[in-house]
């Protein structure tokens, strides 16, 4: 058996997120490289206190988490990484108001920086804030990723040089109207920072991709240098393997694909270790292995920007021993020149480490088996040859990207309008195809020198902005989602039509239930279960399925927090009419009883504003 002891301690990210149990949050500004809709959503259930320990929840968790963080989350990724889902449940729509793409050309620079900036509110006024940054994506695939959590202290802690370039940059890059890039990084400069045990956080390192950066390099009187990293270059690497004091260790952990790219010179280090490879979601279809994206076709192949990983290693650190300090660089950086030059847009922290934070980093190096460096470099096969044309066309057209959608009555519009590339997004090379489709709508060749695509119709409640791109040459396709911004945005109204669709009335009670309780029950089913349609069918009769809330329930609500059964009053002032006017000719039993339900609801709130009113005196 394994001794786990020395391990670091495991946590979630979705945990690092979840809010205490008087905590609701103000402010979420979070970064990755690459998503996925089915982590978003529930990143939004757990930063909405709705997520279950496997980070699932109901659909009506899932509405009332869109309804309470909508203007208050964003997240920035890298254009043209939201990768598709196996089945899109139809609700995901609405996730596209939560994000926001960076548009860096990805042979140049990436938009790698993986944190979460988090400012939270308690019933007393009070906030707080959370800071946590690593090296995870916002995909589902589970990898060894290593983060670090830091959270406010009222007396306690330290203020962290960088923190305020970090919320300064997001809240630009993030466009939220309640996070003014100035306001927040002053507010954010002024926290003291609470730290993990044995860690001392000296500087974090934000880099927007301006190129301005410094790598550490070992002094003479270094004596031992880890380098952990999936993906890596020769550069980079003989900087920290320069020779340096006598006695000096060198130690390199990465994946056996870049120890065979990379080839013979990877014996500059003294011991040379290997986990699994990092695996891929199906983004090319017929089961085609995905790669890493394309860097620089002029430049030997340095693949670190890694798409939607499987399993494997994914942590990024870089640790050095000097007399007596420990000092340890972790965050988002591989080991690449792109990385720590500031090319990339990238977090780091900068720690000073006890024992016991070192002994995890050993236990990590423990779990790797121990390889050499191959004598030859390893020659991509033409079926790798011919994935990484498809990532360089994928990086292309994203780069290339300037699309919007507009509305022509029943008709989806798409646009294509970029100084640079007036006649298109397409790829360079001539034979490789590009495909374009509505989030739930067919695929549509869209032809060279076209800067129109009609997208077909589609129902209010499937309009959003994301839309879908596939790159084909033959038998070969790289699918991903991409936003293209609605000119007028979709709004609240699409928000409110795909709930309505979503849950139907049964859905809706059950929602209305869970918030008059508000006892943290959980709802029934998956809000991303069905790839088909993600609604809850409509129960024939909702009276004689589930009980409607009784007067006491609706009177308690009132009494434990009257600011909170206001949030529930204008739940049902807003999707009460709609959630009527479905079921209307569908249910008319359901109509009769949604009615009555009304009719009292009306009173209630009549009598409960006279009565707080005129309690003021009594």
């Amino acid at each position: 058996m394994k001794d786990t002891s020395r391990h670091w301690p495991a946590i979630s990210f979705l945990e690092c997120l979840r809010p205490g149990p008087d905590e609701s949050v103000d402010l979420a500004l979070l970064a990755s490289y690459s998503a996925d809709l089915g982590t978003m959503g529930a990143t939004l259930l757990a930063l909405a206190r709705k997520a279950t320990d496997s980070g699932r929840g109901s659909p009506s968790d899932f509405a009332e988490a869109v309804e309470r963080l909508r203007g208050k989350v964003r997240l920035v990724i890298q254009r043209g990484r939201l990768a598709t889902m196996r089945k899109t449940p139809r609700i995901a729509s609405v996730l596209d108001q939560f994000v926001r793409e960076v548009s860096f050309d990805e042979a140049v620079q990436s938009w790698h920086p993986k944190v979460a900036l988090v400012r939270l509110r308690n019933s007393h006024g009070t906030t707080s804030w959370r800071l946590w940054l690593g090296s995870r994506n916002l995909t589902e695939c589970a990898n060894r990723d290593l983060g670090l959590l830091l959270v406010s202290g009222d007396k306690r802690g330290d203020r962290i040089p960088g923190v305020d370039d970090l919320a300064r940059d997001l809240a630009s890059r993030a466009s939220l109207k309640g996070a003014r890039p100035a306001t927040l990084a002053s507010a954010i400069a002024k926290v003291t920072w609470v730290a993990p045990p044995g860690v001392s956080v000296e500087r974090i390192h934000w880099s927007g991709g301006s190129g301005r950066q410094t790598i550490p390099i070992p002094t003479e009187s270094t004596t031992e240098i880890i380098v952990v990293s999936p993906f890596v270059d020769v550069t980079f690497l003989a900087l920290q393997a320069k020779k340096g004091a006598r006695n000096v260790s060198r130690t390199l952990l990465t994946t056996m694909s870049e120890i065979e790219r990379v080839g013979p010179e990877m014996g500059m280090f003294d011991e040379l270790l290997a986990l699994d490879a990092p695996n891929y979601p199906a983004a090319f279809q017929r089961g085609e292995p995905n790669i890493e994206s394309f860097e620089d076709a002029s430049s030997p192949p340095n693949d670190e920007e890694e798409a939607d990983l499987g399993s494997g290693l994914h942590a990024k650190l870089l640790f050095m021993r000097t007399g007596r300090e420990r000092r340890l660089w972790m965050g988002s950086a591989n080991a690449t020149m792109r990385a720590w030059t500031g090319r990339n847009a990238e977090v780091v922290a900068e720690l000073l480490i006890k024992e016991s934070v070192e002994n995890g980093l050993k236990a990590l190096l423990g779990a790797a088996r121990v390889t050499t460096a191959p004598e030859l470099i390893h020659a991509p096969d033409d079926s790798e040859q011919e994935a990484k044309a498809l990532e360089k066309a994928r990086a292309q057209v994203a780069a290339r990207w300037g699309a919007t959608l507009h509305q022509e009555g029943e008709r989806t519009l798409l646009t294509h309008h970029v100084v640079g590339h007036p006649q298109g997004p397409h790829p360079d090379a001539p034979d490789i195809l590009l495909e374009v489709g509505s989030l739930h709508g067919e695929l549509l060749t869209w032809p060279r020198e076209q800067v129109v695509v009609d997208l077909g119709s589609m129902e209010a409640a499937d309009r959003s902005e994301f839309v879908r791109l596939q790159v084909r040459r033959g038998d070969r396709r790289l699918s991903w989602l991409q936003r293209a911004p609605a000119d007028p945005p979709f709004g609240e109204d699409r928000d409110r039509t795909a709930f309505v669709r979503f849950l139907g009335s049964r859905g809706f009670f059950l929602w209305l239930g869970g918030l008059l309780a508000d006892d943290g029950r959980e709802g029934e089913g998956d809000w991303a279960a069905d790839g088909t349609n993600g609604e809850l069918a409509p129960a024939p009769n909702v009276g004689a399925d589930i009980e409607l809330p009784t007067l006491e329930e609706m009177l308690t609500a009132w009494a434990r927090d009257p600011a909170r059964f206001g949030d529930i009053d204008r739940r049902i002032s807003r999707y009460l009419p709609a959630i009527l006017e479905q079921v209307r000719h569908e249910e008319p039993l359901a109509a009769e009883t949604l009615r009555s339900f009304e009719d009292l609801w009306r009173k209630i709130r009549h009598g409960l504003s006279v009565a707080t009113t005129e309690g003021k005196h009594q």
